[in-house]
């Protein structure tokens, strides 16, 4: 028995692969059990097992990477390097905002910081199917922050997307921009493999800090 590459691009194609792989190790196994002696059917049985668990292996790789939150940063003033403490104080007013917009705390921790135009890279703790469709608190949380990026450095606008109930996260959003400011950078922010994003000038980010009163 042959089993050909799979090609799967979404979290239903990996579900359906493994619902079908299942379904067929379930009718291998009362085969076996009718007819132990086609020992070569067993050693089939074992190499589909074997593409099973390392499709489930990348299926959980895909939720993970599909949760991955970037924060590129890109500027003159860092092509010559960064203050470390300053992309530490960066990623703390970061996760405060979106700790806040989620209403759960430490969820988010840095994975990664790639030198050269600076990616900091966000992972939710321990992500599930529910972050990449969307339906957590902590994703919806997610998806406020873009909608505040989105305003760009339209004031009231942000303030209605605030409204009264994130105004205490809007806040602490205005810190995060500031820090943006701190180091002279334009920033982009990207999730779900670059398919949601965002990003504010360094321009925008001065008349955020200048105009937003709150």
């Amino acid at each position: 028995m042959e089993f050909e590459p799979i090609k799967l691009i979404t979290l239903e194609d990996y579900d359906k692969e493994l619902t079908s792989m299942k379904q067929t190790l379930t009718e291998m196994d009362a085969f076996i059990k009718e007819h132990p002696e086609r020992l070569g059917y067993a050693g089939n049985r074992k190499t589909l097992k074997i593409v099973h668990d390392i499709i489930a292996n990348e299926r959980e790789e895909y939720v993970r990477e599909l949760s991955d939150i970037y924060l590129h940063l890109n500027g003159k003033s860092i092509e010559n390097g960064v203050i470390i403490s300053n992309l530490n104080n960066l990623s703390l007013k970061f996760n405060e905002t979106e700790n806040l917009l989620s209403k759960n705390y430490n969820d988010l921790t840095v994975k990664s910081i790639t030198e050269g135009s600076y990616k900091i890279q966000f992972a939710f703790q321990n992500p599930n199917d529910d972050d990449v469709k969307r339906i957590s608190p902590r994703k919806k949380g997610l998806l406020k922050l873009f909608r505040f990026i989105e305003c760009g450095d339209d004031v009231e606008k942000l303030k209605k997307e605030a409204g009264s109930e994130d105004i205490e996260a809007l806040r602490k959003y205005k810190e995060f921009i500031n820090e943006i400011v701190k180091n002279e950078v334009d920033f982009t922010l990207d999730t779900e493999k670059g398919t949601l994003k965002a990003g504010l000038t360094l321009e925008q980010c001065k008349n955020i800090c200048k105009n937003l009163n709150i």
